[in-house]
């Protein structure tokens, strides 16, 4: 695979998915920017171990829930970089229970983390990116989007609405 931008920001990129996502990317000559909320010390390892393999990484706190917190981790990398070549919405979260058990406050925190901030970070990228006439968004979903999944009503949902606003 061969890539022309220079970097790429993953969200929710200090474990998990993300984080090999981020060392994948890493492995393709890209900068990584490795976004957390919390873990901050999981970020740091991330970032080392792509670094220990020849990569480029650096790190970016921000809540990406936080429409003011993803724009301004996008101007930091901007104003590092120069550009934002490629963003990647991985950042999300599980609340599982039965839709009879489910809270609301729990309903609304998924399509918060997994839906509204994939939205966000769209916008935000598209306008750096529309700028350069260049980039690519990745939105990370699931098949739970298009089949559902039983004790996971609001996760569902958030992926199958990311789905849609993918399309």
């Amino acid at each position: 695979m061969v890539f022309t931008g220079s970097n790429v920001l993953v969200t929710g990129a200090s474990r998990g998915i993300g984080a090999e996502i981020a060392r994948t990317l890493a492995n393709f000559g890209l900068k990584v920017w490795i976004n957390y909320r919390s873990g901050a010390e999981a970020a740091e390892a991330v970032k080392e171990e792509i670094e220990a393999a020849g990569g480029k990484a650096a790190i970016v706190k921000a809540d990406v829930t936080k429409e003011d917190e993803f724009n301004a981790a996008i101007k930091t990398i901007i104003d590092a970089d120069g550009e934002l070549s490629y963003l990647v919405n991985n950042a999300g979260i599980t609340r599982d229970k039965l839709a009879l058990r489910m809270s609301v406050e729990d309903f609304n925190d998924v399509i918060t983390a997994n839906l509204t901030s994939a939205f966000i970070g769209c916008k935000a990228s598209l306008k750096a990116m529309g700028k350069k006439r260049f980039g690519s968004i990745v939105n990370i979903s699931s098949i739970v989007g298009e089949m559902g999944n039983p004790g996971q009503t609001n996760y569902s949902a958030s992926k199958g609405g990311l789905n849609a606003m993918t399309k």
